[in-house]
């Protein structure tokens, strides 16, 4: 059969996490996937194999290499003609692939709206704004959240290495270039969503990611310098800053999001 779509997952430390991503992954009729578990610690996931016979495994040994290399490993092996992504914690909702891949075919890309939920599974944000279907650039920097393409094959540019960075918000800046290689508005089907699960601790909270995640934004912002997405991250890099400097003790930094859009009304 030939394989339409290929969903990217890097797997690290995904045990009590991975099935219930797996069980969110709907395969319409007729459509032909795969799904790649892109292993980064060196763990034997192959009970998975039992969990979707659509899934296969990517292991070549590497271990705590980062999300970015791991997803590059994935994309490297995939045989789509289009990609997915959806990371070990977190899962789709319903109708995911049918709703979204249509819209890819005939624009290059299409986004579903993302929904923020704690780690009782309980919706902590849901962005953009309901009723909009168009996915603007604006809705990066606005809500500080990642938005998830599912894409034609090889779309965007990315580095030498792969289509992900090795750096933090490197599914970001992934995303932006996706966006900007589909035009200045992408396919939102708000009907469906990727649903980003937080964990009980997180990274946003470690000592000195604000500042990584702040290095990361200049490197992302240097890379699209000739481009109209140039300013995009130091938006971005201003709502981190308010994060660092308003957050309350033990905030994550959606819920921090989800507290002053709420606040803002």
């Amino acid at each position: 059969m030939t394989i339409d779509v290929s969903v990217i997952i890097p797997i690290y430390q995904a045990r009590n996490t991975l099935h219930r991503a797996l069980q969110s992954i709907e395969i319409p009729a007729q459509m032909g996937v795969e799904i790649i578990l892109s292993v980064d610690d060196g763990d034997d996931y192959s009970d998975a194999l039992t969990r979707h016979g659509h899934a296969r495994i990517v292991n070549d040994g590497t271990v705590r290499s980062g999300p970015g290399p791991a997803r590059n490993r994935g994309v490297a092996a995939a045989q789509g003609r289009f990609l997915a992504y959806l990371d070990a914690d977190d899962a789709w909702s319903p109708g995911y692939l049918a709703r979204l891949l249509p819209r890819a075919r005939t624009e290059g890309c299409a986004f579903a709206s993302t929904v923020i939920e704690d780690a009782s599974g309980s919706a902590l944000l849901r962005v953009p704004d309901p009723g909009q279907d168009r996915l603007m650039l604006s809705d990066f920097v606005k809500w500080g959240a990642s938005f998830h393409p599912v894409h034609a094959a090889g779309l965007p540019r990315g580095t030498g290495d792969g289509p992900f960075w090795d750096a933090p918000a490197q599914d970001v800046m992934h995303a932006v270039e996706v966006f900007m290689a589909c035009g200045l508005t992408a396919a939102l089907e708000q009907d469906v969503s990727y649903r980003l699960r937080l964990g009980k601790s997180t990274v946003t909270t470690a000592d000195g990611f604000s500042d990584r995640l702040t290095n990361a934004y200049a490197a992302y912002d240097e890379a699209l310098s000739q481009t109209w997405a140039q300013t995009l991250f130091a938006g971005k890099s201003a709502l981190n800053d308010r994060y660092v400097d308003e957050r309350l003790e033990g905030e994550s930094f959606y819920a921090f999001v989800a507290r002053i859009n709420q606040a803002a009304g």
